[in-house]
């Protein structure tokens, strides 16, 4: 298998289509095709199904995707840093961080990190927070910040802390006179939650289900103005994040009866030893997680 055999195949496996693989990679629909054929030679394994809307991973392809995205990244990440020694740069630390995380953390944390060490050239990576990133877009990071576990045998797992789920609402909302609240309470409200794709949420959703609750409206976890603009109308939304960054206007109320939290991890590369930098990081990460 060559370099530029696997950048094709992961192509295609992110098109779904050896057509619009061949376009965005320049080349021949049957230089592409030749080329997929000759990996499914090579590793005597069939890599796609071909259906009428386009391609399918077969269990070898799906393997072979996880396996191609981690070789790509770590030979570009080599390629990358021994060019920086080589011309005198400065050495690189890479952090990946799932959208919505840094809402955990104190206002500029990542700049306030770069400014404390300009002789590191700092790479930020933000990643939509569904399985696909977990699994693969995390393996060119030396540090990731996400809220489900990673399943890469390259990462160990250095922090792990949980929120307790509740909700939030405007003060002026009538369930607001209580100092807790009940699933039951819920019944009859406008809620909002999350469209992440993480192991919290889906344990939400189900115990929705269970109680005969319904979404009423699912954002981004970046999407604040227009959560807040719903709670001044009467939503509750979820949530599990700090207290003391909510509106003066926005009051949090625990959920007795829900017992879920959400989740924050942080993973460091499995071949390296926990730097000076990296306890930093975790010492400020403890500090200030939660309220």
């Amino acid at each position: 298998m060559e370099y530029k055999q696997l950048q094709v195949f992961l192509k295609v496996c992110e098109t779904k289509s050896i057509t619009k693989a061949a376009e965005r990679l320049f080349i021949s629909q049957q230089a592409v095709s030749r080329i997929i054929a000759n990996l499914e030679t090579e590793l005597n394994a069939r890599l796609f199904i071909r259906t009428p809307q386009g391609v399918e991973l077969t269990d070898c392809g799906g393997e072979l995707e996880q396996q191609a995205f981690e070789f790509l990244h770590h030979h570009d990440s080599i390629v990358t840093r021994l060019g920086n020694l080589n011309q005198g740069g400065r050495k690189e630390y890479k952090i990946g961080f799932f959208m919505g995380m840094l809402q955990m953390l104190p206002a500029h944390f990542l700049p306030d990190l770069m400014d404390a060490h300009p002789r590191l050239q700092f790479r930020l990576q933000s990643y939509p927070d569904n399985e696909r990133s977990r699994s693969f877009q995390n393996y060119g990071c030396d540090l990731v910040m996400t809220t489900s576990p990673l399943t890469s045998g390259n990462f160990v797992q250095i922090f792990h802390y949980e929120s307790p789920i509740g909700v939030i609402l405007q003060r002026s909302h009538p369930l607001a006179q209580k100092r807790e609240l009940t699933m039951a309470d819920l019944k009859g409200q406008r809620l909002i939650t999350l469209n992440s794709d993480n192991r919290s949420q889906s344990r939400l959703m189900n115990r929705l289900r269970e109680w005969g609750l319904d979404a009423h409206s699912v954002v981004g976890d970046t999407e604040w103005g227009l959560t807040w603009d719903l709670l001044r109308r009467g939503y509750i939304s979820f949530y599990a994040g700090k207290l003391s960054v909510l509106p003066d206007d926005m009051l949090g109320l625990p959920l007795t009866d829900l017992n879920l939290a959400w989740e924050f991890f942080v993973y460091k590369r499995q071949s390296k030893k926990l730097s000076a930098l990296e306890k930093e990081i975790l010492a400020k990460i403890r500090e200030n997680i939660s309220d």
